[in-house]
């Protein structure tokens, strides 16, 4: 079994309890594909290094997770296919990298959200 992590970007229209609906709907993906996921991270919004379909910011969510290779290319089809993820990465991380969840993703989306509010101001 390997150890793999997605970093994906999801678009910045949406609004917190949405943004938890696509999180949620990417782990329903990578479970049927196969995968076990191990740590969500909410990373919030950033700037784009360039454009992505337009868009200036994304809002980026780390998922780590073990797996069959297979599942990994089922998983980015997934992904692919997806409206709302403006674009995806996926490595192949080792065991100890694997980081340890803090924080649930309720709590992970309230306090990216304020810091958003906090940053508009």
């Amino acid at each position: 079994m390997s150890f793999y992590e997605t970093l994906y970007i999801v678009h910045p229209a949406l609004e917190a309890g949405r943004l938890k609906d696509i999180i949620m709907g990417v782990e329903d993906s990578l479970k049927k594909a196969g995968g076990d996921p191990l740590t969500i991270e909410l990373w919030g919004k950033r700037k784009l290094a360039y454009f992505i379909d337009k868009q200036k910011y994304g809002t980026y969510v780390l998922v780590q997770y073990n797996g069959e290779g297979k599942c990994t290319r089922d998983f980015a089809v997934e992904l692919e296919h997806n409206p709302n993820i403006l674009a995806y990465l996926t490595t192949n991380i080792n065991h100890e990298d694997v980081i340890e969840q803090e924080e649930d993703l309720e709590t992970q989306i309230a306090g990216k959200t304020r810091e958003d509010e906090k940053d508009n101001l």
